[in-house]
């Protein structure tokens, strides 16, 4: 029970901070966050996927997005010894797929804001992405180093 707390407060934080930083930062005007690292980009919409792949593709990335996120939760149920560090990764996956996904289905489109000054060919990017790419690798690490762990002491 205690990791399904910690699961629905971190997605439904992540969920907020996301929708809200989208709501209040997307049409505003250019602006340094910090100066020759970070900038608030104006109006810039993504179709697509990571990186612009699969751009005009809405229903097929909604219809993924969809599938994965059930996925993820098939998985979630198989997942034995579940730690905080899994349960806050697993909320920051669901968290910004969703946050995404909300955009999709309501809009057509991601918004994206943040640009990068010190990288400027990488794309704009929201923090629906960051938590996912965050989440994900605390998955991966998660799955690696400790998936299993507890049940393999258990039976030597």
């Amino acid at each position: 029970m205690k990791n399904w707390i910690t699961i629905a407060c971190t997605l439904i934080g992540v969920l907020v901070i996301d929708l809200v930083t989208k709501h209040f930062l997307f049409d505003v005007e250019y602006f340094n966050l910090i100066p020759n690292v970070i900038s608030i980009a104006t109006n810039n919409g993504n179709t697509g996927a990571a990186f612009g792949m699969f751009s005009d593709s809405t229903i097929v990335l909604i219809i993924v997005s969809v599938i994965m996120i059930i996925a993820l939760f098939i998985f979630n149920y198989f997942v034995k010894n579940k730690s905080i560090f899994y349960s806050i990764a697993f909320g920051f996956i669901v968290g910004g797929a969703l946050g995404n996904l909300i955009d999709r289905l309501c809009l057509g489109y991601v918004r994206d804001f943040i640009f990068l000054d010190f990288w400027p060919s990488f794309p704009i990017f929201n923090l629906a992405d960051t938590f996912l790419c965050i989440g994900a690798v605390m998955m991966a690490i998660f799955i690696l180093f400790f998936m299993g762990k507890k049940n393999d002491k258990s039976n030597s």
